[in-house]
């Protein structure tokens, strides 16, 4: 009988041989987030499969892989749909007030002709909103909960009864907010563009709750001086060790320029980007060819993509722009219906709306959900 023979092992391959099969030996692609819409569907991105939550469940904004959720308008709780993990949290209607008055850098005090009151006095239950949402640790949830543009920064332990929130502290035009190296950083809009403001919080153990212990402006919004025929946008987000700061110049344009007074209609054009990077806030350049950014009012990040993948070196951004002051008094958003764009760092270009998705604006933003490489029929078979 004819004796078969095994297959030789690599290290007999000839070395040029090797070559040409390590040279074909492309990386795993990277996971790609989902896109969470205002009603609370989910698509994945860019295939556009969609999950759609149960009834009675209700989609307020998402933190990386969590999403934040409540049950019949009342309790609230994170759900990461991969793991099927949960956490309990406050109802956005229950707060607690500590009265250590946190310290105030005085260049960052909210100026006396605006003094727009605490939380205490702005609050409407039937109104209140997340604009941002921070998981910081398995013990800390930071929010900036806001009623139409005034916000102030809300925080709470899994399981807590109640957000604690100070009795004293103004309420700010916050938007955008990370948890970098132990403190929270957020955009104020009191300016346009927005100034960063750092966050100190006190989380002891032996701490009754936690709580805001210093507010500290560290930049004025410089990068993009507000002139006429485009608007300001600024993410913050955490890129290998690194703080960034990416800015967004919205062009615009008013159509019915008879409706005086309505100022005429905003309507959104193109978009350029600069992203800043901590220390002397040096602009960068580039991402890299291993880095791609996806940018969202509620939830930015940086994703490592494949070297031979198109989208390195790109921004994908949410078309999320608003201005509260033009939706609660005399102008009207710039559109009606969004969806999603890409802009190219390495030919400063942008390109128009991707096709595959579009929503209409809604109270909750559209935000990335960011599944960290688990396999995506997880979320379908999750039922709350």
């Amino acid at each position: 009988m004819q004796q078969v023979q095994g297959s030789p092992p690599w290290s007999d391959l000839p070395p040029e041989l090797l070559g040409l099969v390590a040279a074909c030996r492309l990386p795993s692609p990277s996971p790609v987030p989902w896109l969470v819409l205002p009603g609370g569907n989910v698509i994945s991105f860019p295939h556009g499969e969609t999950f759609q939550l149960p009834e009675g469940v209700r989609y307020h904004n998402s933190c990386g892989e969590w999403l934040l959720l409540s049950r019949d308008g009342n309790s609230c709780f994170l759900m990461n749909p991969f793991t099927k993990a949960t956490m309990p949290l406050p109802s956005l209607s229950s707060y607690s007030y500590y009265e250590e008055p946190a310290e105030v850098s005085e260049d960052c005090m909210v100026p006396d002709h605006e003094m727009p009151g605490t939380w205490m006095y702005n609050m409407d239950i039937d109104d209140v909103s997340v604009l941002a949402l921070v998981v910081c640790s398995t013990r800390l949830i930071a929010a900036i909960v806001a009623v139409g543009a005034l916000g102030t920064i809300a925080l709470c332990r899994p399981g807590a009864a109640a957000w604690s929130v100070s009795a004293h502290e103004e309420c700010r035009w916050l938007s955008h907010m990370v948890f970098f190296q132990g403190k929270l950083y957020a955009l104020d809009s009191n300016t346009d563009p927005e100034d960063l403001i750092a966050i100190d919080i006190v989380d002891d153990h032996d701490c009754h709750e936690p709580r805001v212990s210093r507010i500290e402006l560290l930049i004025v919004g410089a990068f993009l001086p507000t002139q006429k025929y485009f608007l300001c946008q600024c993410y913050l987000l955490e890129s290998h060790g690194t703080l960034l700061m990416i800015c967004r110049k919205l062009y615009y344009k008013a159509e019915n320029p008879s409706e005086r007074r309505h100022g005429g209609i905003l309507v959104a054009g193109s978009s350029e980007f600069k992203v800043f990077e901590e220390g002397l806030w040096s602009e960068v350049r580039t991402l890299g060819n291993d880095q791609a950014l996806f940018l969202g009012r509620g939830c930015s990040r940086p994703i490592c993509v494949s070297p031979y993948d198109l989208s390195r070196d790109c921004l994908f951004f949410v078309d999320d722009y608003i201005d509260w002051l033009w939706k609660k008094t005399t102008l009207p958003l710039p559109k009606t219906t969004t969806s999603c764009g890409v802009y190219d760092m390495k030919y400063e270009k942008g390109y128009s709306p991707l096709p595959m998705v579009s929503w209409k604006s809604g109270d909750a933003p559209a935000t990335w959900l960011f599944s960290q490489g688990t396999h995506v029929h997880n979320f379908f078979s999750y039922r709350l």
